[in-house]
């Protein structure tokens, strides 16, 4: 294991003590009036004034009450939260989302678009919801995408994509949709891509243990984003734990993942941590950044002051409770007092900011935050 991996350490309690005074949250506790899908959003992309959404839903109730048939797509207006007539149709779940440029790219495990085939991964006019032509035909499912240029990077649990082998990651021209040259080798599902800052590096996240065979890249990888995706050695965080989330920019990349209860991660550009690892009592699903805040979401009831617990459910040693979402300063690396309550099992799946508003969009399979009902998709908007 590299020097840098990630150990959980008690000079987390450094961070965070219960009651201590809390930094002030950047966004408020009490969500928006918005729309309210009937199941699980797993992906938010926004673009362009439109925050497309992705899951497992089949309807989603306007601002206005009335409840419209949408099968696991939806996108709704970012300035009013109202639901707007794109509607293409998928068949089975929507897991990603990505825009480039008047295309929404959508993965997951749907194997048709309305009533045209479309395995796994589709390209849907931004304005109409119309397929384009872009077919790639892969062959399982699609978890993650990342969009960098021209190009457009996929992983998930797929071994081939039109018939040409692909272990778990692939690319595109978002040109003409034709399949690259990239193709550097997952062992095991890819959960979470996410760019460098530079658009060097993809950096890929999921369960596998090895990339392009070499065991030093369990669960997080940078590779090359251009040529045939060639392991970067420059990043060696080593993590001993599944990544579920991933963001990063300038600073550092972020990581929302598995193991013994949950983790959040903030690990510089070498790999070495910038901050001791965050335990939580479950799994960390999204992650977002926006200034000097960083926001995780997930299915965990609890931050472990002192990053200490054991069990099997995992129990923290002491608790800070986080009712699936909390928020962190970055530049003091203390959880602020943000501290909304969402219900349910599996929590929050897709943590995004809009860049243009800073407000939060939150998907999950959550019912209520809270207390009050909020069904799977919650808008926070900026502190005043």
């Amino acid at each position: 294991m590299s020097p840098r991996g990630v150990v959980a350490t008690s000079l987390a309690a450094t961070l965070v003590l219960a009651g201590a005074a809390a930094a002030q949250a950047s966004v408020t506790t009490n969500p928006l009036s918005c729309v309210q899908p009937d199941g699980r959003v797993s992906a938010v992309a926004i673009s362009g004034g439109t925050a497309y959404l992705g899951g497992s839903f089949t309807h989603v109730k306007d601002k206005g009450g009335a409840t419209v048939v949408r099968n696991r797509l939806a996108a709704v207006d970012t300035a009013t939260c109202a639901l707007l007539p794109w509607a293409p149709s998928a068949d089975s779940n929507v897991l990603a989302l990505a825009v480039q440029g008047s295309t929404v790219l959508a993965g997951g495990d749907f194997t048709h678009i309305g009533t045209t085939a479309r395995n796994h991964l589709a390209g849907l006019a931004t304005g109409s919801g119309a397929l384009t032509s872009f077919n790639p035909n892969v062959n399982n499912s699609v978890r993650a995408l990342a969009v960098s240029g021209s190009t457009l990077y996929a992983g998930g649990t797929f071994t081939s994509v039109g018939g040409t082998s692909r272990s778990k990651l692939a690319a595109f021209s978002t040109a003409d949709g034709s399949l690259a040259a990239w193709k550097p080798k997952a062992s095991g599902a890819v959960n979470a891509l996410t760019m460098s800052a530079d658009g060097s590096d993809v950096y890929v996240g999921g369960t596998f243990t090895a990339i392009n065979g070499t065991g030093s890249a369990a669960y997080l990888a940078a590779v090359k984003a251009s040529g045939n995706g060639a392991l970067d050695p420059s990043f060696d965080p080593a993590p001993t734990f599944p990544i579920l989330a991933l963001a990063a920019d300038q600073r550092g990349v972020y990581a929302g993942a598995g193991g013994s209860g949950g983790h959040f991660v903030i690990w510089n550009l070498d790999g070495s941590l910038q901050r001791p690892v965050y335990q939580t009592d479950g799994g960390v699903q999204g992650v977002a950044v926006d200034g000097d805040s960083v926001y995780a979401g997930g299915h965990f009831t609890n931050y472990c002051v002192g990053n200490t617990g054991s069990g099997s459910p995992f129990l923290c040693s002491t608790n800070l409770p986080r009712r699936k979402m909390f928020e962190v300063s970055l530049s003091s690396g203390n959880l602020t007092g943000w501290n909304p309550a969402l219900n349910s099992a599996h929590g929050a799946f897709a943590v995004v900011v809009d860049p243009a508003t800073h407000r939060l969009w939150v998907g999950g399979d959550f019912t209520t935050v809270n207390g009050s009902a909020v069904a799977h998709l919650a808008v926070f908007p900026p502190t005043p």
